[in-house]
């Protein structure tokens, strides 16, 4: 008989665990939140900003080399042509 009582503290440590999880999850957003507060973000479309700063002059044609990879950022050889694999990361530059 005294397996199947019902202990009075059981249901005391339930709701316990519950709130634990709440209070828990509500401080790991309040963490998050404070954190977005303070680092500051990055501009909202990235490749906008990028395409802008590689934009050619008006005096030159669609044919000129490029002068750094579009995949990895470094800087190609002046005889790079389009079309080549880039000799740092292996892409394709088209």
């Amino acid at each position: 008989m005294n397996e199947n009582e019902k202990k009075p503290g059981d249901w005391k440590m339930i709701v316990g665990g519950i709130l634990l999880i709440i209070v828990l999850f509500t401080a790991i957003k309040f963490i998050f939140w404070g954190l977005e507060q303070v680092i500051p973000k990055p501009p909202a479309d990235v490749s906008q900003s990028v395409s802008v700063s590689r934009s050619a002059p008006a005096g030159s044609s669609e044919t000129d080399a490029p002068g750094f990879c579009i995949h990895c950022g470094k800087a190609l050889p002046e005889s790079f042509q389009w079309g080549q694999f880039c000799p740092w990361c292996g892409e394709k530059v088209e």
